[in-house]
Order: structure tokens, then sequence, then C-alpha cells
């Protein structure tokens, strides 16, 4: 089941770049292992935030892009802000 609404949280960094979505956010939304979700991060180091798609694992962390990790300056052990926003459908 896709993500139906934005969720914002405070996560920090994991070793290599792993953000884990809270429990609860998971289970409010339903969320499967594999699905896609479109994710913004904020870090505190630099103004401005990226954004990209992100595929959640099994476990239920994603991983952000190694451009990005660079972009913003993260490191593992940091605090960021993070945005999942719902997929929305393209037109055929």
């Amino acid at each position: 089941m896709p993500l139906s609404c934005n969720e914002q949280f405070l996560a920090r960094v994991q070793r290599n770049s792993r953000v884990q979505v809270p429990v609860l956010i998971r289970q409010k939304h339903k969320l499967e292992t594999g699905e896609v979700s479109s994710v913004y991060v904020k870090c505190s180091k630099k103004f401005g935030s990226e954004g990209f798609y992100a595929r959640m694992r099994g476990d239920g962390r994603f991983t952000i892009p190694k451009v990005v990790v660079e972009e913003l300056g993260i490191e593992p052990r940091d605090m960021i802000k993070v945005n999942l926003h719902p997929q929305t459908k393209q037109k055929q």
C-alpha cells in the first residue's frame, strides 16, 4: 500500500548512509519492502535539501545516494530531517 500523505521525521544517519524509517510510520501506512517513495533530506550542516527516490529494504531502511551525501556533507551519526512524499501517478 503506497504512502497516502506526507510524513516528516528526524533520523540519525547510520553506517553506509542508511536511514531507518520509524516503525510507527511503517505500520501507520502499511509500507512494504521494496516500495519506492520520494524522499527529501535536510542536514543542519548546509542550507537546502536534496530529493531522490528510495526503495525501502526489508529491515525498514533506505540508502541515501552518494551524490546527495557529498552535496549536503552528511556523515554517519549526523541528525537529518527526512520528508517522505507519496508517489504521484504519471499519465501515460
